[in-house]
């Protein structure tokens, strides 16, 4: 046997005449990752035919009975195995040859650009030793340096900022090219926002300004170029906010730019995917660097697969900007929408970037959405990542999950599994105005090729992609969103309606899901619909639930979720489940998800939902029974009469001592009775004092009273962007043209003092009781939910041109009480006598105005015994 890059001869061996039939031959082989022929001498003395398993594998026999097998290079970054079989089907006799081909290794033999590490950090704050300024250059992406959080908060702010300073070795001189901001890989707190960067190079005395950025406080790395190399003396940022009111980095990396080896300019392009006119053979062996080398002859063979490797990625509105512009502080979308269908293994990868526009910043996710651990209690793995900064050129990818991530199974004794390679995604984003920049085009050399399941393939396209899948997990790419599912889950549960292959189906089942929470939020018809794509992800470690990815289902679900049949006409509760997570992103803080909402709101999509997929039960929609009998019906039977947010109130009494009638309030909270209306209206069940089931009621009925039963189709969507307007300077034009309303202002106010409304509220309303509730000194979020539950009511009245006050007391909404509420984090409600009287009598005077009517008899009774909103079954094509 022998090894070599081009055909040589050799002879076949036979054996004696009269010997027992056989085939002599070498069983197992591992090879390097380069392109090779490898020549095998067979031992035989029957005649035989040669056949290879594997494309890349190619395999001849000479005349003399050589045998020849070509290799082509491995780009992938794992060994893959090809089995060659020389066979003599007469006789029954097979011999085989397993050649298992390592991983490539080729990105290795690229120049990278040398990091310099600066001769000291310092900082003025920081959380501890162990998070301390010298973790941002251990060059350790999962340690980082995090402003001090525990005790007395450092709160990073315009009059406080954090400032980190790095020093260089003078002597050394070392020239910087480029300087990188990783941020914190497994969570978004203190990621920078605005930042200023100051220098004093060698030789100076004066520290300078060199530039102010606004970078968003996201995960994404970013990178500041200079146009020419400078030598700094001294570096220093000043970190004016962060995610959090924190200020954390991972790593800042001063890099040096690597001149371009001159085996590079045989490409004709700078994604190095054709090669120059005229370039021959010969020009190619004659290449030093086996990188280069090998791509060339690839391609100049024709044999290079652009497919996935090659690909556009547009620039897209970050997911914070789109948060604020629907008033959905902290939901994010998608923040892995880049697909790239690239799956990668430990080790050097080669990833190629043109057009990234000047002063713009991409980067490369890697997320590996498996790690062998799989629980059922939030005991199981997560998905881990870490990001790269990416630059126009050559980017090398050192990616080394053992030492980045910290999850990985040890129980398979401490062994890597293919199962936990990483999936490959793109961000490239801007804040403002995405459509002002071009796409970006990226060259994945090595990587292994997984695919992606999208609308533009045909059902058997796909499910030959997940039967070959590389990964895992697997990436699927609809209109309105992105998922990642077990390979083998979709290959094995994604069936049709009809029982065939349905991927197809599937995926447009899904966009509808988010196309419906668009149509009822107002964002179809106020023109706000997003080009950024919302995300689902398969966990291994509970249920079901909504994380900073997300919504997410249990890998033990995906025979539910994935199968068509069902989620058309079986499983009310998975497109209750799918809609409610992703309707926590679509919940607006505070102003339409105060204390006691957080699992009540999110469920006007989830409800809508399935009256758009033509479900007629659901456990869900069996609430409304209690919910009558308790507020409407006056019938407190099933219900604890004593109040536990009530009592936690009182508990807490001193919090509100600060404010005479709160504490008065407070103190009567002493016996926590809930009593019927009739008895006593005020001291009614609160809405937040029932389940959750009961507390979606009201919301529902009043929304489909005035859709469906008084034909305002647009009362959904019309309620949604009333909210959203909420903070638009003079107020809110949608349901009234008379400027901005108290209770605007008031709700403002309340929400940190937002557009100084405090000021506005003690200026127009000077009387009002809200001015001396709601102070610059106590404004808190979650210091008393009434102020948004007052401006809703407001809204409401005002698009349906009734005083709906009567309908909110009835409900539950309007209770003299005091209660602290546990909801994600704890908070206040808090609602006087005083502040009741004023709301009255300020719905009351909308209807002497004539701006609305009175409810007649029997409204209130009407609106909430309104019939379930049934809708006929969809049809979804596949």
């Amino acid at each position: 046997m022998s090894l070599f890059s081009g055909n040589t001869a050799g002879a076949q061996t036979n054996l004696p005449d009269g010997a027992t039939p056989m085939i002599v031959a070498p069983h197992q082989l591992p090879v390097g990752y380069m392109e090779r022929t490898i020549c095998y001498d067979i031992t035989a003395n029957i005649p035989y035919e040669v056949s290879s398993d594997q494309a890349w594998a190619t395999v001849r026999k000479g005349t003399d009975g050589t045998i020849y097998v070509h290799l082509t290079q491995n780009y992938n970054s794992s060994d893959r195995t090809a089995v060659i079989s020389l066979t003599n089907s007469e006789m029954g006799v097979t011999q085989t040859i397993n050649i298992v081909q390592q991983r490539d290794n080729s990105a290795t033999t690229i120049p990278t650009d040398p990091h310099i590490t600066p001769q000291s950090a310092t900082a003025n704050t920081e959380n501890s030793t162990a998070e301390g300024i010298a973790k941002t250059i251990d060059g350790n992406t999962s340690t980082f340096w995090h402003s001090k959080w525990s005790g007395t908060k450092f709160e990073v702010s315009e009059n406080n900022p954090a400032v980190i300073t790095y020093k260089f070795r003078v002597a050394a001189a070392d020239s910087i090219d480029y300087i990188n901001y990783i941020p914190r890989q497994d969570s978004q707190n203190g990621a920078f926002g605005k930042v200023e960067m100051y220098m004093r190079l060698i030789g100076e005395t004066d520290t300078k300004l060199y530039g102010t950025y606004d970078w968003g406080q996201t995960q994404t790395a970013k990178t500041i170029t200079f146009e020419k190399s400078v030598k700094p003396a001294e570096i220093t940022f000043k970190i004016y906010s962060g995610y959090g009111g924190w200020a954390c980095c991972a790593e800042m990396e001063f890099v040096q730019k690597t001149p371009v080896h001159s085996d590079f300019g045989i490409f004709e392009d700078e994604l190095y995917t054709k090669l120059k006119d005229g370039v021959t053979l010969g020009d190619i062996e004659s290449m030093t660097n086996p990188f280069a080398k090998s791509l060339a002859m690839n391609i100049f063979n024709g044999q290079y697969d652009m497919n996935y490797r090659v690909a556009k990625f547009p620039c897209k509105l970050s997911v914070q900007t789109l948060a604020a512009r629907w008033k959905t502080p902290g939901k994010y979308y998608d923040q892995t929408e880049g697909v790239t269908g690239i799956s990668f293994g430990p080790g050097t990868h080669a990833v190629i970037v043109k057009g990234l526009p000047e002063g713009k910043n991409a980067t490369l996710k890697l997320v590996s959405w498996y790690n062998g651990i799989v629980g059922g209690n939030f005991d199981g793995g997560n998905p881990q990542e870490k990001s790269y900064p990416l630059s126009n050129g050559m980017n090398i990818i050192k990616f080394d999950p053992e030492k980045d991530f910290t999850y990985l199974n040890k129980g398979n004794g401490g062994k890597y599994l293919r199962d936990y390679d990483a999936l490959g995604y793109i961000s490239y984003e801007d804040s403002e105005n995405p459509a002002a920049y071009n796409d970006i085009e990226i060259h994945f050399v090595n990587g292994e090729v997984n695919g992606y399941l999208s609308l533009d393939k045909t059902n058997d396209e796909m499910h030959e992609i997940t039967a070959n899948a590389k990964n895992y997990c697997m990436d699927v790419f609809g209109r309105k969103a992105h998922q990642v599912w077990t390979s083998q889950g979709l290959h094995d549960y994604c069936r049709a309606i009809d029982g065939s292959i349905g991927y197809r189906q599937y995926m447009n089942i899904i966009d509808s899901l988010v196309q419906w929470e668009h149509d009822l939020l107002g964002f179809t018809k106020y023109n706000m619909q997003p080009d950024n794509r919302t995300f689902a992800y398969v966990n291994f470690t509970y249920y079901m639930f909504q994380g900073g990815r997300g919504v997410s289902f249990h890998q033990d679900q995906e025979s539910r979720v994935l199968n068509c049949e069902k989620m058309a006409n079986r499983d009310d509760d998975a497109i209750w489940g799918l809609s409610h997570e992703w309707g926590h992103q679509h919940q607006m803080h505070p102003y339409f998800c105060w204390k006691g909402m957080a699992e009540v709101t999110n469920n006007m999509n989830a409800y809508y939902n399935i009256m758009r997929m033509g479900y007629r039960t659901s456990d869900k929609i069996n609430q409304w029974v209690p919910a009558r009998k308790h507020f409407i019906q006056d019938n407190l039977s099933g219900v604890d009469l004593t109040s536990n947010q009530r009592r936690a109130a009182w508990l807490r009494r001193s919090n509100m001592s600060w404010n005479t009638d709160y504490n008065a309030l407070l103190a009567e909270m002493e016996d926590s009775i809930i009593t019927t209306q009739a008895d006593n209206v005020l001291r009614g069940v609160g809405i937040t004092e029932v389940g959750v089931g009961e507390t979606l009621c009201p919301y529902i009925m009043l929304y489909v009273y005035f859709t469906r039963d008084k034909g305002m189709t647009d009362f959904g969507p019309d309620m949604y962007e009333a909210l959203r307007r909420t903070e638009k300077e003079g107020g809110s034009d949608l349901e009234k043209q008379s400027g901005i309303d108290k209770y605007e202002l008031v709700a403002m106010a309340q929400n940190n003092n937002t557009n100084n409304a405090i000021d506005q509220l003690n200026e127009k309303f000077a009387a009002s009781v809200w001015t001396k509730y709601i102070t610059k000194e106590h404004c808190g979020t979650w210091d008393n939910n009434m102020p948004y539950i007052l401006n809703y009511i407001r809204k409401v009245s005002r698009l349906t041109g009734y005083n709906l006050f009567p309908y909110f007391e009835k409900w539950g909404f309007l209770r003299n009480t005091a209660l602290y509420i546990g909801d994600y984090g704890d908070g206040w409600q808090i609602f006087t006598k005083a502040a009741y009287d004023e709301f009255k009598a300020d719905m009351d005077a909308l209807v002497t105005s004539g701006e609305l009517k009175e409810m007649p008899e029997g409204m209130v009774e009407e609106i909430s015994n309104a019939a379930n909103y049934f809708q006929a079954k969809p049809s979804f094509p596949n």
